[in-house]
């Protein structure tokens, strides 16, 4: 991804704007406000998203507002972008959308 970044004339922020526009266009839903990462941290909409592309490949969204809540639907988007084709390296990370201040941490 970062070979891309060097090469295209395109800005991060042209590029996430980019997204944002396909993914309200997708979901029919709206971001809100808040920035690219916060729009998506709970899970909620990627999982909205994948469903609009896969019906049903998502069985339950969990729409608490608590940061497990959020893991889970971020986790259960990942496990359906891998039944659709998508390999571990093609995807990120649960923590780099969680917000630091809600992470929870498991000793």
């Amino acid at each position: 991804m970062m070979e891309w970044r060097e090469q295209s004339s395109v800005s991060s922020e042209e590029a996430y704007l980019e997204a944002q526009r396909w993914i309200e266009a997708v979901t029919k839903k709206k971001f809100g406000n808040g920035d690219f990462r916060s729009a998506l941290e709970n899970g909620v909409l990627l999982c909205d998203l994948i469903n609009k592309i896969k019906p049903g490949i998502v069985k339950k969204v969990n729409r608490l507002p608590t940061p497990i809540a959020g893991l889970d639907n971020l986790n259960v988007f990942l496990k359906a972008c891998g039944k659709l084709g998508l390999k571990e390296a093609q995807l990120f990370h649960p923590g780099d959308l969680q917000d630091l201040s809600t992470r929870v941490t498991v000793k």
